[in-house]
């Protein structure tokens, strides 16, 4: 049968589909790694078994290039894997309490005039994107109040230099010999046919963040700004804020700049700028509940950025990369899903053209 192209959302179908399996755990593997990632309680549902921070890096060390015939930047992370888990809500920012009610406090004062008369709006910086944080990370919940706080309570602004630095990410392309590199490090790799000519690592997360700038701009309709950008990370993360603060001053604006960048914090402080800092999660419990509707999430994010994602039973592959993959495929989250039992696939198809049937 042919493989089986699936976006995001139907990914639920997936899940539901091995639910109705009678398949209670389902266990998610990176395949190049030969690496056990966790084990889902299709039940709870629950991750349980998450590989540790050591066993991930040994494992990962085992399959580092000795030469220069491809770059390390191709070999996943841990970080990587953390980060998969708090976009799809599994781990939470450390101050994501304080982040809310911030948020919350912001939204109500732009709301009275007497207490914020001028216009309020949300900057962001590049690692925002990457975290995905308004699409996925809201609606935040406001402890104290109890009250739920929206992306699309406020508006946004995004400089310029933010999306070129996306875009400039976007260039490499495995070549053949990059194919041939890896084929000698990675296990399964009868799966490496499906990269060539395919995205890189970096690429891949790059244009995961393109995603989220896209939002940004049509769903939250954020204005754009200009803005001229350098070289070098930490000069480009001045001229950011500086392109918030200058726009700031111009329009007489109240700009707050979202980061989770600490050096950033600083930089929008020298702008005069209001700031918050997102603090990135340092530890993942080996368990723990997940929402049942963030798994198509969670499985989606880890095969976008380890390029492939296994689920050992029933025997599901999913490729975030692919040969033939274009830039639609990418805007529309798309995923390619290979089958061991035909009769699984049958079934997936058949629910995946029903949802489409009541869809359209």
């Amino acid at each position: 049968m042919k493989p089986l192209v699936m976006d995001r959302h139907e990914l639920q179908i997936l899940t539901n589909c091995i639910y109705g399996s009678d398949t209670r755990y389902a266990h998610v593997t990176y395949p190049f790694f030969d690496l056990g990632l966790f084990t889902l309680d299709m039940k709870k549902p629950e991750l349980k078994e998450l590989v540790s921070f050591n066993d991930f890096d040994r494992a990962r060390l085992q399959r580092k290039p000795v030469d220069r015939s491809v770059s390390s930047d191709e070999l996943p992370t841990y970080n990587d894997l953390k980060t998969c888990l708090l976009t799809s809500g599994f781990v939470r920012y450390r101050n994501q309490a304080e982040v809310a009610s911030r948020l919350r406090e912001l939204r109500d004062e732009a709301r009275d005039p007497n207490k914020r008369p001028k216009q309020l709006f949300i900057a962001v910086d590049t690692n925002i994107l990457y975290y995905r944080f308004l699409s996925r990370g809201m609606p935040m919940r406001d402890s104290d109040s109890g009250r739920p706080v929206e992306a699309t309570d406020f508006r946004y602004v995004l400089s310029e230099i933010v999306q070129v630095e996306i875009d400039s990410r976007i260039t490499h392309k495995y070549s053949r010999g990059e194919i041939e590199a890896l084929s000698q490090l990675f296990a399964h790799k009868e799966l490496l046919q499906e990269f060539r000519n395919g995205s890189g690592r970096r690429e891949r997360l790059a244009k995961l963040a393109f995603n989220e700038m896209n939002y940004l701009m049509t769903e939250l309709r954020a204005l754009r700004i200009k803005g001229t950008a350098v070289r070098g990370k930490e000069r480009n993360d001045i001229e950011i804020a500086h392109s918030y603060g200058s726009w700031a001053k111009e329009g007489d604006y109240d700009v707050l700049l979202l980061t989770a960048d600490e050096d950033m914090m600083n930089h929008a402080r020298t702008s005069e700028l209001m700031a918050i800092q997102l603090d990135y999660p340092h530890e993942v419990p080996p368990h723990g509940r997940i929402d049942p509707w963030a798994v198509s999430d969670l499985l989606y994010d880890l095969a976008l950025t380890f390029g492939v994602v296994s689920i050992e039973n029933p025997g599901v592959t999913i490729l975030g990369e692919w040969a033939g993959k274009n830039s639609g495929d990418y805007g529309k989250e798309r995923v390619k899903v290979l089958f061991e039992d035909e009769r699984e696939q049958a079934e997936v198809e058949k629910q995946q053209a029903l949802c489409r049937s009541i869809l359209s």
